[in-house]
């Protein structure tokens, strides 16, 4: 997780260096009080324009009415907006503001209550009435959200103590009893969209890992990985990484289809996967162009995922898919 920190007083700013020593965060004060270790900003708005969207997490340390009005022109998708939490300059309280379950700001005021021995202030509906949170289920056992309009449906329903249902295609540790086998509202744990009640909230398991190798400047790149993975029945949304050669970190079109999908790229030497072990399709033209004789499925089982799918030849690409081992369990923490 990315987390950016601001200051803006002197006693705010060693909270902040505190956060940037114990759980390596980007630190910001206020420019009049300029610290070793903390860059310095003079206009809160403009510094929160520029990193809003590059950082998972933004702590302020200093007052709500800041941190609100600071954020406000950004607040977008609950999906998709980091966590913010908002920390008291003497550390007695973190509160989280934005993004409590599916950001991970909870979690990580928690976190930084205990390091500067305060109180974390929750207070979504479902962790003061300890209840389950279907969003936080969710991030905790890295599962894509269908629609997370629905997430309110199925919480509201919990908190009113109504069973909600449950259908999966995977085995599931520790359910919790707000599940019933038939209900017109429930949660589908697969690795596709059905709808096996007449509301569903589709969990989706982030566990694929993409192999992909590619001529230098292929601009079909997305175009073929959306085939490839709609010929093997694999959402985009399950993927959990994307994995090649170290020397195509920066090739535009894999880039590119990354960032669009927020997925992360992993890249390795092509000695570390030339090292791993395996059977795998080879070809010189690979081995003489970068250094290995195969990418896709290498790269694949290098990330820790068993193939599913060996190389696939598509306009300029090589692909393949692999599985990692996928444990659901409800009292993930």
């Amino acid at each position: 997780m990315k987390i950016a920190s601001i200051a803006f007083t002197e006693n705010g700013a060693k909270i902040v260096k505190m956060l940037v020593r114990e759980m390596d965060v980007k630190g910001y004060v206020f420019e009049k009080y300029k610290t070793d270790g903390l860059e310095t900003f003079n206009n809160v708005s403009s510094l929160v324009r520029d990193i809003f969207k590059k950082y998972n997490a933004i702590v302020f340390v200093g007052a709500c009415g800041i941190a609100v009005r600071s954020i406000a022109p950004y607040v977008k998708d609950k999906a998709k907006d980091p966590a913010v939490v908002v920390v008291d300059e003497k550390g007695n309280f973190a509160i989280p503001i934005l993004s409590g379950h599916i950001g991970g700001a909870n979690d990580l005021a928690e976190k930084i209550a205990a390091l500067t021995s305060g109180v974390a202030v929750i207070t979504t509906a479902t962790d003061i009435n300890k209840k389950f949170s279907v969003d936080t289920f969710a991030v905790r056992n890295n599962l894509h959200i269908g629609d997370t309009k629905l997430i309110k449906e199925i919480s509201s329903r919990i908190l009113n103590d109504k069973k909600v249902g449950l259908y999966t295609d995977y085995e599931l540790k520790n359910v919790p009893d707000c599940f019933e086998e038939s209900n017109e509202v429930g949660i589908c744990i697969s690795d596709d969209d059905k709808k096996p009640f007449r509301t569903t909230l589709n969990l989706m398991p982030k566990n694929v890992v993409l192999g992909i190798g590619c001529r230098k400047g292929c601009e079909t790149v997305e175009e073929s990985i959306l085939a490839f993975l709609k010929v093997n029945g694999v959402s985009v949304y399950s993927l959990f990484a994307v994995a090649t050669v170290d020397i195509k970190k920066n090739e535009k079109g894999i880039v590119e289809f990354c960032e669009k999908f927020d997925i992360p790229l992993l890249t390795f030497p092509a000695e570390t996967l030339a090292a791993v072990e395996g059977k795998f399709t080879a070809s010189e033209f690979v081995k003489k162009t970068v250094g290995v004789d195969n990418v896709c499925e290498r790269a694949v089982c290098a990330v820790g995922a068993k193939i599913t799918e060996k190389k696939t030849a598509l306009n300029g690409t090589a692909l393949a898919l692999g599985r990692i081992n996928t444990e659901i369990d409800f009292l993930k923490g």
